[in-house]
């Protein structure tokens, strides 16, 4: 089911097993306060913004599995405490391409995955693509990091009850891609597991 801006929480909690926080444009609230907007900023709509971010803010409080993928990590980061590069080329000093710069094509690069979410690859490196010029800075409290490139970018992060999962790539785009596969058969066996407990 997709939920439009408009749609409560409260109003479908019941019809929902699992929840997935997709990507999209850059969020306003990711900007320091009183700061400027990056010069590749490109604003999500304020009506979606503020819906993700009701939505974030109701999952980490809730008991669901919940998986954000790239604009839907740095949402999870934000709602939690968090904080993002509002741009990681004038921010981080990386000889690594996150961002699109050849129409169509998006760039892949290395990841170092550090083996720490449950049901998932051991420790290793994936390649895995990217379509991000923002990504997280400081993780939540008492949240991990469960991968980072060579230069220093987080690519995944979850809270402690490894619950709430956010990464920076989209497996979506690369069905074949080992360690992003893991993560989605995850979170879809977390979703059947919740389904199965409320009709028990």
């Amino acid at each position: 089911m997709i939920f439009p801006p408009g749609v409560n929480p409260e109003e479908v909690c019941e019809l929902i097993d699992g929840f997935l926080l997709i990507g999209g444009d850059d969020y306003r609230c990711g900007i320091a306060s009183g700061g400027s907007p990056p010069e590749r900023f490109v604003e999500v709509l304020p009506r979606r913004e503020s819906a993700d971010l009701m939505w974030a803010n109701w999952l980490l409080e809730s008991n669901l599995p919940v998986l954000g993928i790239c604009g839907g990590l740095q949402i999870l980061c934000l709602a939690a405490g968090g904080s993002l590069y509002g741009d990681i080329e004038s921010e981080v000093s990386s000889d690594l391409c996150h961002r699109v710069v050849e129409k169509g094509r998006l760039p892949i690069h290395k990841l170092e995955w550090l083996g720490e979410l449950q049901d998932c690859p051991a420790a290793n490196s994936f390649e895995v693509n990217s379509s991000h010029h923002q990504s997280v800075n400081s993780p939540p409290d008492g949240w991990k990091t469960l991968a980072a490139t060579s230069d220093g970018i987080i690519e995944a992060i979850c809270d402690a009850d490894e619950r709430c999962v956010g990464i920076q790539w989209h497996p979506e785009l690369m069905p074949e891609e080992p360690l992003g596969r893991a993560i989605v058969q995850r979170f879809v066996e977390q979703a059947k597991e919740m389904r199965e407990a409320s009709l028990a």
